[in-house]
């Protein structure tokens, strides 16, 4: 006979249920076992940013059942941010994105630990961010390629699996990053000495070989010299399902995950889903086609 604890009862009258970890994740089993789900209690998973996929990604991963976290942020929720970003409502306005995620998820497990970084990832506190992490995933603003690049090379250094997804239209662009895989520089191949939208550009097609968001949104939304790109919720959501599965296969089975140069793309628009492996990198021959052929549609 199960017997379930009973909830307390608050001054006002309302019932406040008592946190129960096996009987809050007992709907996961089945998919994962008692012991993974005990693994995933007991690991740390470190995310750079709680913004258009960050906060969902905390938010995914607390409601699996992961027990610890190190989140970054320094930028605060605004009315902008309503069409994409888990976090952002009339209440949160204002507020710190990192505040308002931490609450969230520890009103989902109130047991869960979190170490915050409010300041963001810099060189000087990467090694700390990082300590003690089983998988790292990586939502930093897509523009601040340095801070994508000095994060991923500590984490290939320290041993430490990293997942990117980029929300792209209706779809998503995915890579992980492993040792075993291709560097961050072999892979994207980027000129640092160019403009920073040129740079942009390359890192976007490593990220999306298949390109298949390039058959509906509109050219003119885009403009790199001024960070804008369109993004929407339902690409964000499906970025978090995708990330947060390859997240939990880090943990519990590392031997499934495909390092970069393999990547995978999906759009839900098109039903179009490509697994490739894309040889050298944005070196590979095609890659450098696409390059020329973006950077003019673009007048970049």
């Amino acid at each position: 006979m199960t017997v379930h604890k009973k909830p307390k009862i608050t001054m006002a009258g309302k019932m406040m249920a008592q946190f129960d970890y096996k009987l809050a994740f007992s709907r996961n089993h089945g998919i994962v076992s008692h012991d993974e789900q005990q693994v995933l209690k007991n690991s740390t998973v470190a995310i750079a940013g709680m913004g258009g996929v960050g906060g969902d990604y905390l938010v995914t991963l607390a409601r699996i059942g992961v027990g610890n976290f190190k989140i970054s942020d320094f930028d605060d929720f605004e009315v902008g941010n309503f069409n994409r970003q888990y976090g952002a409502t009339m209440s949160s306005v204002g507020r710190q994105k990192m505040d308002v995620m931490r609450e969230l998820a520890l009103d989902i497990n109130p047991e869960t630990n979190i170490k915050e970084y409010g300041e963001g990832i810099n060189r000087e506190n990467v090694d700390d961010f990082l300590k003690g992490v089983d998988v790292f995933v990586d939502a930093v603003e897509f523009f601040e390629i340095e801070v994508h690049r000095f994060i991923i090379n500590a984490c290939m250094e320290k041993g430490i699996p990293a997942i990117f997804g980029v929300p792209l239209g209706f779809g998503i662009g995915m890579l992980i990053y492993t040792p075993e895989g291709m560097s961050f520089d072999d892979y994207f191949d980027i000129d640092y000495s160019v403009s920073a939208e040129l740079q942009v550009l390359k890192m976007s097609l490593g990220c999306a070989p298949a390109g298949f968001h390039l058959k509906y949104v509109d050219p003119a939304s885009v403009d790199l010299s001024k960070r804008q790109a369109p993004s929407i919720a339902s690409g964000c959501k499906l970025a978090t399902g995708m990330v947060i599965t390859q997240t939990v296969l880090a943990i519990l089975h590392p031997e499934e995950l495909k390092p970069i140069p393999h990547y995978t793309c999906y759009d839900a628009r098109l039903n179009k889903l490509k697994k490739g492996y894309l040889w050298l990198g944005n070196k590979n021959p095609l890659q450098k086609i696409k390059f020329s052929v973006a950077r003019k549609m673009l007048g970049i």
